[in-house]
C-alpha cells in the first residue's frame, strides 16, 4: 500500500523587537564588522575602510546601534560638544534599508543629542547621493562658506528664530556673507527682529545660524548701532570650531 507524504507548514510568529541603543556592547560592535567586511568585499563601497575610526569612537562611548532582536542592523558614530553635536558615520545594513530603519534611527539619536544639551546637529553628506535622506528627515544645507567644498548639512535641535532678507523691526541681529571691509558694499545677507523675554537680554527664541568666523555682524537696539565686525569678536556663543553663530541672550 503507497505510503502518503504530508507536508506540514509550522508557522512560528516571532515578534520582531526594534531598540535604539547608546550603550552598545563588544558583540554589536561585532556585528557591525562582520556586515561592513561583507558589504566592502562584495561591492567595494560602505565604511570598513573608515573602521579605524568606529573602533576608537566606539571606545569612547560614541556609537549608537539600532537592533532587531539584538543583531545590529544600523549604526552612527557621533561626537557631542556643549552646543553642537556632529555626525561622522550614519550607516544601515544593506539588506535593511529602505525599510525606515534609518529615519527611527536618526531621530533616536538627535533625540538623545538634546537630552545632552546640544542645541544643533551637524554632517556632511558621504557619500553624496545621501542628500536627499537628510532633506527628508530636516535637515539643511549651510550657507557657501569659504573654504568649504563638503555638501555640509544641519538640523537646530530646538525651536529657532529663523532670519528673514529684510528686518521689520529697529532691534535686530544683521549677518553678512563677507568680511567687514567688503561689508560696506553690501546689504545684510540674513536679519533676525529680536525679541525678548522679561529680563530684556534672553530671546524668546535662540539664534543658531552656520557661519564664517570671519563674517561681519551687527547688532542694532532701537535703532541705533551697538556693535559691528567680525562673528568671532562678538560676544555670543559659538559651537565647536566656530561654525555656528548661537545667540541666546545678549548682555552688550
Amino acid at each position: 500500500m503507497p505510503q502518503l507524504a504530508i507536508a506540514v507548514t509550522v508557522v512560528l510568529n516571532v515578534e520582531i523587537v526594534l531598540k535604539t541603543n547608546f550603550n552598545p556592547s563588544e558583540k554589536h560592535l561585532a556585528h557591525i564588522k562582520n556586515w561592513l567586511i561583507e558589504e566592502w568585499n562584495e561591492t567595494n563601497r560602505g565604511f570598513y575602510c573608515n573602521w579605524n575610526i568606529i573602533e576608537n569612537e566606539y571606545a569612547k562611548n560614541n556609537v549608537a546601534v539600532i537592533t532587531e532582536n539584538d543583531f545590529v542592523i544600523g549604526f552612527v558614530v557621533y561626537r557631542i560638544y556643549e552646543f553642537q553635536a556632529v555626525i561622522d558615520i550614519a550607516e544601515t545594513k544593506p539588506t535593511e534599508r529602505k525599510k525606515g530603519i534609518a529615519r527611527k534611527l536618526i531621530n533616536d539619536t538627535l533625540d538623545y543629542f538634546g537630552q545632552k544639551g546640544a542645541l544643533v546637529c551637524e554632517l556632511f553628506c558621504s557619500p553624496e547621493n545621501s542628500e536627499p535622506f537628510w532633506k527628508r528627515i530636516g535637515f539643511e544645507n549651510f550657507p557657501d562658506l569659504p573654504h568649504n567644498s563638503k555638501i555640509s548639512m544641519y538640523k537646530p535641535l530646538v525651536e529657532t528664530l529663523k532670519p528673514t532678507e529684510k528686518a521689520e523691526t529697529a532691534t535686530k541681529i544683521s549677518l553678512w556673507n563677507c568680511e567687514p571691509y567688503q561689508a560696506d558694499r553690501e546689504k545684510a545677507k540674513w536679519n533676525w527682529d529680536l525679541n525678548f523675554i522679561e529680563d530684556k537680554k534672553t530671546l524668546t527664541k535662540p539664534i543658531i545660524f552656520p557661519v564664517s568666523s570671519d563674517w561681519q555682524v551687527e547688532l542694532t537696539k532701537n535703532g541705533q548701532k551697538i556693535v559691528s565686525g567680525k562673528v568671532k569678536r562678538f560676544r555670543i556663543d559659538l559651537a565647536e570650531n566656530g561654525s555656528f553663530m548661537i545667540i541666546r541672550k545678549l548682555t552688550l
